[in-house]
């Protein structure tokens, strides 16, 4: 249940009352610190590593590995690439905002996108095929480039 605390927790609450007040606010500092850490990890990791993104990126480059490129099909796929990333990344925010204060928005992820979205939006409305490939291959190279990070990797125990 929800309202159930466990053991461990008691014991937390119980040695964190004992503590001074300087030595709670450096507990607190250490806390926030903690979750930040876990936070960028885990947005790159959700975002990064997550399957139905890299599906689109595939089925996007078949698109435009075709000699007669389909223009509509093309901006679809690259809207749902963005629907989709956005919305992992404002998941795994949501989620630490609401522990952290003043969470810092992880830039690199939200960078990169927005970097490469703009380059494919701009070279989607020029209707250039060659520079909607170029975007494409580019953003989809630096997508596995970024998804083979160390903070970005799933570690699998075995």
């Amino acid at each position: 249940m929800v309202g159930d605390i466990t053991a461990n927790e008691v014991e937390l609450l119980n040695a964190y009352h004992l503590l001074s007040p300087v030595a709670r606010k450096e507990h607190h500092d250490y806390m926030r610190y903690l979750l930040c850490k876990q936070y960028k990890r885990e947005v790159m990791v959700a975002v990064f590593n997550n399957k139905l993104l890299h599906n689109l990126f595939h089925s996007l480059l078949h698109i435009v590995e075709k000699e007669d490129m389909d223009l509509e099909q093309v901006t679809k796929r690259v809207f749902q690439i963005k629907e989709l990333y956005y919305a992992i990344f404002e998941q795994v925010h949501c989620k630490y905002s609401e522990h952290v204060e003043d969470l810092d928005s992880n830039e690199l992820v939200k960078e990169f996108a927005r970097n490469s979205f703009n380059n494919l939006d701009r070279a989607i409305r020029g209707k250039n095929q060659d520079l909607i490939r170029y975007e494409i291959i580019n953003f989809y190279q630096e997508f596995n480039k970024l998804s083979k990070k160390k903070d970005a990797r799933n570690i699998v125990a075995v």
